[in-house]
């Protein structure tokens, strides 16, 4: 009687787990693809030609910082850095408590501004403009506190050019980031609305982008390798097939390029959501395939810089069941999309892909969980056949694992290579070592959505090595 209960249940897991895992497997051969293709693109690109260009496309760099006194130096230095020819950068200090602003003040000789201000979008007051004198294409907008979407919007009322990349103030970039990130869009500025591009995590930005490209180090804790890992994944298995196949559905806030005038017709970021970046990929795929109108929004595949990664379980915890929350809160909202052939592949085969691989997975996780408590207690746990199956999708997830190393070394020969190797062996125990902390984020994340709670709970700044 308990095997007749137990039986297809036990049958709907592994039929759930063999679907997931065929769909990952399917996504890296098309992510070959695409990466092959970027690849050789990146390799025939003239990046010198393209940074002393008149017609490369000047771009309003927008960093919507709260609460960052630890790290807004060093990201706001690396976007000066930046080799383009046109940029401005605007960072937005949405009401922090701590010093963030006075920091900026102190380092780049902030003085009162006064522009005009285009009021396309309502935010929270805007106390003060500043504007740097050693740095006159920085503009610092001091608000109210408004949220992270809130504070792009209110960098958008002040960008002045037809490009905007919104970042994050926890995130190093590298000298050709917006180079890189932007030669797809000089190629077809018509059709391509979107884009992001791959980066890297670390515990410490700073530290890790002081190392040159081939030798730049991964965390030596295993912690910060499995997140480094988590991140190849996402975006050399899953984000680059989705970009080939028309679906890409998550520009990252950390990097995310958009036309201004898109973000405008579409109402600019959001802030009925928890984060703005998943659901405003959605917006612009609905708005313009409900309209018939051709246009692109790609990942690429180079390296543009490196963020920061929680340090703690407990900060793990709180950024990924944010993101569960966003996640199920954009495809519910967006539920009309679903299977739906008005929206091409994006209806057809990317907002399925999310109820599967993530609406839905925290369920199937914790029926397996209570299936193995049950079958304890029945006494009819296989030990056996238990560790065989662990073995398999350990083995599963090191597959896939290892492609996304492998394509992320193809592409930008940015780590050493004894970390690479460091990633390899860690990969097989991501199973028991890392992943049950993500499955209790979802699981987290997904009651909360439940509930309706919209709060960032944003977690607090690693602390930094002595320079």
């Amino acid at each position: 009687m308990t095997g007749d209960v137990l039986g297809p249940i036990v049958l709907v897991c592994l039929g759930y787990l063999l679907l997931t895992n065929l769909t990952y497997a399917a996504l890296v051969l098309v992510a070959v693809v695409e990466n092959a293709v970027r690849r050789h693109e990146t390799a025939s690109q003239d990046y010198e030609g393209l940074a002393v260009s008149r017609f490369t496309i000047p771009v309003s760099v927008i960093v919507a910082a709260y609460n960052e006194e630890t790290g807004i130096v060093s990201a706001v230095d690396s976007l000066l850095g930046l080799e383009y020819p046109e940029l401005e950068v605007i960072v937005v200090n949405d009401g922090s408590t701590d010093e963030t602003l006075k920091r900026l003040r102190e380092e780049f000789a902030l003085e009162p501004y006064q522009v005009f201000v285009r009021h396309v979008f309502a935010t929270a007051e805007v106390r003060s403009l500043y504007r740097s004198a050693d740095h006159p294409n920085l503009v610092v907008v001091d608000k109210a506190n408004g949220g992270k979407a809130d504070a792009l919007n209110a960098g958008l009322n002040i960008a002045r050019y037809r490009y905007v990349c919104g970042v994050d103030a926890d995130t190093v970039f590298e000298r050709d980031a917006l180079l890189k990130g932007m030669r797809r869009v000089v190629e077809d500025p018509a059709r391509i609305v979107g884009l992001t591009s791959h980066l890297g995590i670390a515990e410490d930005p700073e530290r890790s982008m002081a190392a040159p490209r081939g030798a730049r180090p991964i965390d030596g804790r295993a912690f910060m390798a499995y997140q480094h890992l988590d991140y190849l994944r996402a975006f050399f298995n899953n984000r680059l097939a989705w970009s080939r196949l028309g679906f890409m559905l998550c520009s990252v806030g950390a990097f995310q390029i958009w036309r201004r005038d898109v973000l405008e017709e579409v109402g600019g970021y959001a802030e009925g959501f928890t984060c703005e970046d998943i659901e405003l990929t959605f917006r612009v795929h609905e708005r313009f395939l409900r309209e018939g109108r051709d246009y692109e929004i790609h990942c690429l595949p180079d390296n543009v810089g490196t963020t920061e990664g929680p340090g703690t379980v407990r900060k793990l915890v709180s950024q990924r069941e944010r993101w569960q929350r966003v996640i199920a809160e954009t495809v519910w909202h967006y539920r009309r999309m679903c299977f739906n052939p008005r929206y091409k592949s994006v209806g057809l085969i990317g907002a399925p892909f999310y109820v599967l691989t993530e609406v839905i997975a925290p369920v199937f996780e914790l029926l397996s969980i209570v299936l193995l408590a049950l079958a304890t207690a029945l006494g009819v746990f296989d030990l056996v056949l238990f560790s065989v199956m662990v073995a398999a999708i350990a083995f599963m997830n090191a597959a896939l694992t290892a492609s996304a190393i492998y394509l992320e070394d193809l592409q930008s020969r940015t780590y050493r290579l004894r970390d690479l190797v460091r990633l390899l062996l860690l990969a097989p125990f991501d199973l028991v070592l890392y992943r049950p902390f993500i499955v209790w984020a979802r699981l987290k994340g997904s009651w909360r959505f439940l509930r309706g709670v919209k709060a960032w709970h944003k977690f607090e700044r690693n602390v930094r090595a002595p320079a």
